[in-house]
């Protein structure tokens, strides 16, 4: 299994931040390599993920929503299960979030896992990075 973890401050109530953790069309505008995000039902998505030369189908099933401080996901495709937690804390008006995905591989792309493992934390790190700059400039 391969585990991604980033944090970042964003200058913005926590209230303003899950949002965009959550919804489709604002994940779109920030998560690297998303392609598609539909509704599959309640909290269930269908998703497209294309990084690294990889193109991941899947579902993605909300576990936990806690707004404004906790989310979870599992997601599930073909040769790949994944979970991604998020963790908010405001502070003084600002939101600290910590977002971790755990990615385990199977099949043939289990022979791709370290460099998966590498592509992960950059794109995590560069995703919350768009992030606090979408939510900053708003």
């Amino acid at each position: 299994m391969a585990r991604s973890e980033a944090s970042i401050e964003i200058g913005r109530p926590a209230a303003d931040v899950f949002p965009w953790l959550l919804e489709p069309e604002k994940r779109l505008q920030w998560v690297n390599g998303l392609v598609s995000s539909e509704p599959a039902g309640a909290e269930r998505y269908r998703e497209v993920v294309d990084q690294h030369g990889l193109r991941l189908e899947g579902t993605s099933t909300v576990v936990r929503n806690e707004p404004p401080h906790a989310l979870d996901v599992d997601m599930a495709g073909r040769g790949f299960t994944a979970r991604a937690e998020s963790r908010l804390e405001e502070r003084g008006g600002a939101t600290h979030l910590t977002s971790s995905l755990d990615v385990q591989l199977s099949g043939l792309l289990r022979f791709a896992g370290a460099a998966v493992a590498r592509g992960a934390q950059r794109s995590l790190e560069a995703s919350l990075r768009r992030l606090k700059e979408l939510l900053e400039a708003a």
